[in-house]
């Protein structure tokens, strides 16, 4: 399988097989009204930081306290929500497999931090079960958060997790085409 056609698993996994690795992209993107709403609501968030500053300025004592704690979350979650929006927009997770081992990249770009893991180190690539009834692993799966991860693997007695939000379809082809990516190389 040399060559570096690049091929697709589903609307958001690319990959491509090269001579010496095995490249895999798995694109973060949204439908544009689930785009448009996310970013709607960091607009309104950011009219309450703005109505809580001009409030905040006129405020003294206890109630100057109460609005530098709010504001505190509220810058918090600012931070949260820009960050999700800018993933959806520009975020993919890259994963690239050679003989050494395998990288995996949650990047903004071309920005992020690749975590190396050796090849032979690497055991048991398997897909999350999700229990549909469970809350909070049906909120790992909504578009406002970058969480719900579908596949995990052991790595010296750690669990890591990959393919954010995937569904169990594309996560079955992807375990696969990652298995076979460990064995070729």
């Amino acid at each position: 399988m040399p060559s570096s056609e690049e091929r697709s698993i589903g609307d958001r996994i690319t990959y491509a097989w090269h001579e010496n690795a095995l490249t895999i992209i798995i694109r973060q993107r949204i439908p544009r009204s689930q785009q448009i709403v996310l970013e709607g609501w960091f607009f309104a968030w950011l009219c309450v930081g703005g109505a809580t500053s001009m409030e905040m300025a006129d405020a003294t004592g206890s109630d100057r306290t109460f609005f530098l704690i709010f504001m505190a979350f509220w810058v918090f979650f600012a931070f949260r929500v820009l960050k999700v929006i800018l993933w959806r927009r520009i975020g993919k997770e890259m994963v690239r497999i050679t003989a050494e081992g395998m990288s995996v990249k949650n990047s903004f770009n071309n920005l992020g931090r690749a975590r190396f893991f050796v090849k032979n180190n690497i055991k048991k690539m398997e897909v999350i079960q999700r229990d549909k009834t469970n809350f909070t692993q049906n909120l790992d799966q909504s578009f406002w958060i970058m969480g719900g991860d579908s596949l995990q693997f052991t790595y010296f007695r750690r669990h890591f997790v990959l393919g954010k939000q995937l569904d169990n379809k594309s996560a079955v082809k992807l375990a696969k085409l990652i298995d076979e990516g460990l064995r070729k190389f």
